[in-house]
């Protein structure tokens, strides 16, 4: 992976997950790293494991909803480095419930650290990017912002929003060199489910895939290297996110008869 050789990437929600599976494929490819996450010890220890192996890395615990402390990651990271030539916006916090009882305060909670944290860490990476010419912000998504599924639509629409915001990003930034890549994970096999806002996950719910969080990080880092401006991690989602597009009512159509067979009792109403 030439391209992120001593490429100094920011990497939020870097503690664990999809954020920790990439900073350690990052270090393998020569990157130099800025670690943040809320989560202060799990960072010190994967820091020092990185410095350790011969890894660059500084690390400082941030939430992303503070944008002070954002800014202060950043400050941090120009500060060590002298530059910052990759954003990658990790951190985010699932949300669960059907929409006729979704907690309005959960929403705003999910839409603070998926929508706000994002565009925190955007508004202060921009002014060095637009000073280097160059740089690259890496939005992580879902698949589920392109079709949704009963019990996520609050989620759904936080990633849907950050999708518009980095479009128009890109739209604005067209001329300046900075690249905006935006993923569409499906389900990864992560502690996301457990940290979820809401109700808790059903263990029956269907899944279209769900593959390792390392594969993630790989394909994300290959295909964002390439110039990719929208990444699918497997050929089964990106099928499924082209059909959504193409014909809306046959994949409502698939998802609801999934969720039928997965949960026959509870979709008609004989509970227990």
């Amino acid at each position: 992976m030439g391209f992120w050789r001593d490429k100094v990437v920011l990497v939020t929600g870097a503690s664990r997950g999809i954020g920790e599976a990439m900073v350690n494929k990052l270090a393998q490819s020569g990157s130099r790293l800025v670690l943040t996450a809320r989560a202060e010890q799990k960072l010190c220890q994967l820091a020092k494991q990185l410095t350790e192996a011969g890894t660059e890395c500084i690390y400082l615990a941030a939430d992303t909803r503070d944008q002070k402390a954002v800014k202060q990651v950043v400050h941090y990271g120009l500060d060590c480095w002298g530059r910052i030539d990759v954003l990658i916006n990790n951190a985010g916090v699932g949300l669960r419930g059907p929409v006729e009882t979704l907690n309005p305060s959960q929403l705003m909670e999910a839409m603070a650290v998926n929508v706000s944290g994002p565009l925190h860490f955007i508004q202060a990476v921009l002014p060095q990017f637009k000073e280097q010419g160059s740089g690259l912000v890496i939005n992580i998504a879902s698949l589920g912002a392109v079709q949704t599924a009963p019990n996520i639509g609050g989620y759904a629409a936080t990633k849907a929003a950050l999708v518009k915001l980095g479009e128009a990003l890109r739209l604005e930034h067209q001329d300046s060199g900075i690249r905006v890549c935006t993923v569409y994970p499906g389900s990864v096999r992560t502690e996301f489910r457990q940290h979820a806002l809401g109700n808790a996950y059903s263990n029956k719910e269907p899944r279209l895939s769900r593959i390792a969080p390392e594969l993630v990080a790989e394909r994300i880092l290959k295909y964002a290297a390439s110039g990719n401006q929208y990444i699918f991690i497997t050929a089964k989602d990106r099928l499924f996110a082209s059909l959504a597009n193409i014909a809306p009512r046959l994949a409502e159509f698939l998802i609801s008869q999934a969720f039928r067979r997965a949960q026959p009792d509870k979709i008609r109403g004989k509970e227990g």
